[in-house]
C-alpha cells in the first residue's frame, strides 16, 4: 500500500517514459490497439490506487480538476459524436485516444507531488526519448547493425514510430529537456553529465527527419527555457554541448546519401559509418566537457545577486538582445524576406524537388498544408457546433478535396477538432490544453523553477507543433504531456485537500466505475487485433482464417464496419453472393461517408447479379477526384448482368 501511495516505486516513476517506448515501436500508438492497450494499464493502476489508497486523489488540485473535467467533456462530446458521424467505430477509437490521455493526467494529477517526484518523472521520460531516439538512429547510420523494412518516405527518418514529423517532434522534445538536465545546478552531478552526453545524438536524429515543423518547435522550446529557467549552470552546459552538437549536426548533413531513396546502399552505409563514429566522438567529447566544467557550475552557484540586481542584469541583456536583433534585421532586410517566405508558404504548395531532401529546410512550402486547413475551416462553417464527428475528416477530405492527394488527418489539431467536434470540441480541449499550460507556468518560480520551465518548454514546443501536424494521433509524442502536467499541477505535500478523503464505499464504487471504463478500450483492442490477423490472412489468401478473424473482432465490437468488409470479401471469393451483399451493406451502415465502403458494395452487388452502379456512383460523389472510384464506376457503366458479374470479379479490391 505504502509503494502505491505515498512513495511510488522507481517503476511508477518510469511510466511515462515506459509507455513512450512502447508506443513509439508501434508505430507512434497511431492505430487503435496499443493505445488502448495503454489505456487499460492506466485504468488498471487506477482501481489499484483507488482500492488499497485511504486518499487516492489527495493530489488533486482545482487546476487538476478543471483539466481533467474539461478533457472528460471533451471525450464524452466524442464519444457522443458518433449519433451524427453515422460512423461510431470512429468516435469509439477517437474516444479511446482521448480517454489515454485522461486517464494519465488522472493518474499523476491524484499523487501528491514532491521535491523528487517530479524531476525523476521528468528524467524518466529524456531516459525514454533518448533511447527511441537512438535505436531510430542507428538503423540510419548503422542499418548493417539494425535493419528495418522500407518506409513510404524511405529518404526521411521515421523509425520507429513510422511518421518523419513525429519522431522529428520526439527528438526536439528530448532536445528541450536533456538542455535542462545539462543545465541546471538543481539536477545531480551525473544527470548533468549526461544529458549533455546526449544532445549530440538527438540533434542529428532531428535534423534526418527534416521535419521542418519539429526544428522550429525545438527553437521555440530551447529559447523559451533558457528565457523562463535562466539556470545558473547554463553557461557550463552550453560550453559543453554546443560545439559537439553542432559537428554531429553537420556530419549528419553532409552525409548526403543517408538522405536518398536507398539509404542502405553500400556508399550510403560507408556514409553511415563515419556519422555513427563521428556521433560517438561527439557524444564522448560532450560528455569529458561537461565532466570538466562541473567546477564552473558551483563557482556560478556561489555568485549572489539582489533581486534589484537580477533584474536590472536581465532587463540589460533583454535590451541588448532586442538591439542586436533590430540591427541584424536591418543588415538583413528581415522585413523582406519574412515577407517573400510567407508568400510562398502560402501560394507555394508544395516543396520544391530539388533531388536533395535536404534543401526541403529552407524551402517554405506548404505541402498541402493550406488545402487541408481550407477544407476543415469549411466543414466547421456547414456544422459550426458539433461538426462532422469524431475521426471523420478522412472522409470529408475524400469528398471536397481540391487536389488528389489523400489525407487522413487535417495536420492541425486545432483545425481538425474545429471541423470534427465543432466550436463545443475545441472549446473543451482549449480549456484542458491551456489550464496544463498556465498551470506549469505559474509553478515556474521558486526552488524547482527549473524542472517546471523544462516542462513549459516542451508543452509550448508541442502546442505549435500540433497547430500543424497530427501529434494528438499519435500518442507516443502525446502522452509525456499529460502524465508529467497532471504530476506538475498536483497538489505539494504541504497543501491542504481540495477534495475530502472518501469512504471506503465510495471507493470501491469509483474503482467499480473504472473498471467499466476500462471496457471500451479493452474491447476495441481485442477487436484490433483479431481484425489485423484477418487482413493478413487475407491479403495471404486464407479466407477460413481470416473469416474466424473477422467473427471475432466482430463478436469484441460489433460497430466496426472491416470486418464486415472482410467478410464480404471472403463470402465473394467464395461465389455466397448473398452473403457478401449482405455483410457489405452492415459495413456501409455503419460508416454512411467510406467512399471504399460503397465501391466494395458496387463490387459484391455485382458479383450476386444485382444492379451495382448506384453504389458505384456513390463512391464516385464521396470521393471524386479518386482514379479508383471513377474506374469502377465506368467497370459497372452497363445494363447487362453479365457483365457486372464479370467484371466484378476481376474487379480490383480496396481493403482498408
Amino acid at each position: 500500500m505504502r509503494v502505491v501511495g505515498r512513495a511510488p516505486a522507481a517503476a511508477f516513476l518510469f511510466l511515462p517514459g515506459a509507455l513512450t517506448v512502447y508506443l513509439s515501436f508501434a508505430a507512434g500508438g497511431f492505430f487503435a490497439g496499443p493505445p488502448a492497450v495503454a489505456a487499460v494499464v492506466l485504468a488498471a493502476i487506477l482501481v489499484i490506487r483507488t482500492t488499497l489508497v485511504r486518499n487516492p486523489f489527495e493530489g488533486i488540485t482545482v487546476p487538476v480538476a478543471v483539466a481533467s473535467g474539461a478533457l472528460g467533456l471533451y471525450a464524452a462530446w466524442t464519444l457522443a459524436s458518433a449519433t451524427w458521424s453515422d460512423a461510431p467505430a470512429r468516435a469509439l477509437i477517437e474516444f479511446d485516444r482521448a480517454l489515454l490521455y485522461l486517464l494519465a493526467l488522472i493518474l499523476f494529477g491524484s499523487l501528491r507531488r514532491s521535491a523528487a517526484r517530479l524531476p525523476w518523472l521528468l528524467r524518466g521520460t529524456a531516459l525514454a526519448i533518448v533511447a527511441v531516439c537512438a535505436a531510430g538512429l542507428v538503423t540510419r547510420v548503422l542499418p548493417d547493425v539494425w535493419p528495418i523494412l522500407p518506409n513510404i518516405a524511405n529518404h526521411r527518418l521515421s523509425y520507429p514510430l513510422t511518421y518523419w514529423n513525429a519522431t522529428g517532434l520526439l527528438a526536439a522534445i528530448g532536445a528541450i529537456l536533456c538542455l535542462h538536465l545539462a543545465s541546471s545546478e538543481r539536477e545531480p552531478r551525473l544527470v548533468r553529465v549526461l544529458g549533455s552526453a546526449a544532445l549530440p545524438l538527438l540533434a542529428p536524429t532531428l535534423l534526418l527527419t527534416f521535419s521542418r515543423g519539429a526544428i522550429g518547435a525545438a527553437a521555440a522550446g530551447l529559447l523559451t527555457y533558457i528565457v523562463v529557467a535562466r539556470p545558473r549552470a547554463l553557461p557550463a552546459g552550453l560550453l559543453a554541448t554546443v560545439v559537439p552538437t553542432a559537428v554531429s549536426v553537420v556530419s549528419a548533413y553532409n552525409a548526403d546519401l543517408l538522405a536518398s531513396a536507398e539509404p542502405t546502399a553500400p556508399a550510403a552505409v560507408a556514409q553511415g559509418h563515419e556519422v555513427a563514429v563521428t556521433v560517438a566522438l561527439c557524444i564522448a567529447a560532450a560528455l569529458l566537457l561537461r565532466l570538466l566544467l562541473l567546477p564552473l557550475d558551483r563557482l556560478l552557484g556561489a555568485v549572489r545577486l539582489s533581486r534589484r540586481t537580477a533584474r536590472s542584469l536581465t532587463a540589460a541583456f533583454a535590451i541588448a538582445a532586442i538591439a542586436a536583433a533590430v540591427v541584424a534585421g536591418a543588415r538583413l532586410d528581415v522585413t523582406t524576406r519574412a515577407s517573400d517566405q510567407y508568400q510562398r508558404f502560402v501560394k507555394g504548395d508544395n516543396v520544391a524537388d530539388t533531388g536533395r531532401v535536404r534543401d526541403r529546410l529552407t524551402d517554405p512550402g506548404n505541402n498541402g498544408r493550406i488545402d487541408q486547413w481550407k477544407v476543415a475551416i469549411d466543414q466547421f462553417e456547414r456544422a459550426p457546433l458539433a461538426g462532422s464527428g469524431a475521426g471523420t475528416y478522412e472522409l470529408v477530405w475524400a469528398q471536397h478535396r481540391p487536389v488528389g492527394s489523400t489525407v487522413i488527418d487535417g495536420h492541425s489539431l486545432y483545425l481538425e477538432v474545429l471541423a470534427e467536434l465543432g466550436v463545443a470540441g475545441l472549446a473543451a480541449l482549449a480549456i484542458a490544453l491551456a489550464t496544463i499550460l498556465v498551470g506549469i507556468a505559474a509553478r515556474a518560480r521558486g526552488e524547482w523553477r527549473h524542472t517546471y520551465a523544462a516542462l513549459l518548454a516542451a508543452a509550448v514546443a508541442w502546442l505549435l507543433h500540433a497547430g500543424i501536424d497530427w501529434d494528438w494521433e499519435m500518442p507516443a509524442v502525446t502522452i509525456w504531456l499529460f502524465a508529467l502536467g497532471g504530476a506538475a499541477l498536483a497538489a505539494d505535500v504541504e497543501e491542504q485537500r481540495v477534495l475530502p478523503e472518501p469512504g471506503r464505499t465510495t471507493r470501491l464504487l469509483m474503482a467499480l466505475g473504472l473498471m467499466v471504463v476500462a471496457v471500451t478500450p479493452a474491447l476495441v483492442g481485442i477487436s484490433h487485433v483479431r481484425l489485423e490477423d484477418g487482413v493478413k490472412a487475407f491479403k495471404q489468401g486464407d479466407c477460413v482464417r481470416a473469416i474466424d478473424a473477422g467473427l471475432g473482432s466482430i463478436e469484441a465490437l460489433s460497430v466496426r464496419p472491416e470486418p464486415y468488409e472482410l467478410l464480404a470479401y471472403c463470402n465473394l471469393r467464395a461465389g455466397a453472393g448473398r452473403l457478401g451483399v449482405r455483410a457489405m451493406e452492415t459495413a456501409v451502415r455503419l460508416d454512411r461517408e467510406n467512399w471504399a465502403l460503397w465501391y466494395g458494395l458496387a463490387v459484391v452487388r455485382g458479383a450476386a447479379g444485382h444492379d451495382p452502379r448506384p453504389a458505384a456512383r456513390m463512391a464516385v460523389r464521396l470521393n471524386p477526384l479518386s482514379d479508383f472510384a471513377r474506374a469502377g464506376a465506368e467497370r459497372f457503366a452497363t445494363d447487362n448482368p453479365r457483365l457486372w458479374r464479370k467484371r466484378a470479379l476481376t474487379a480490383p479490391l480496396h481493403v482498408q
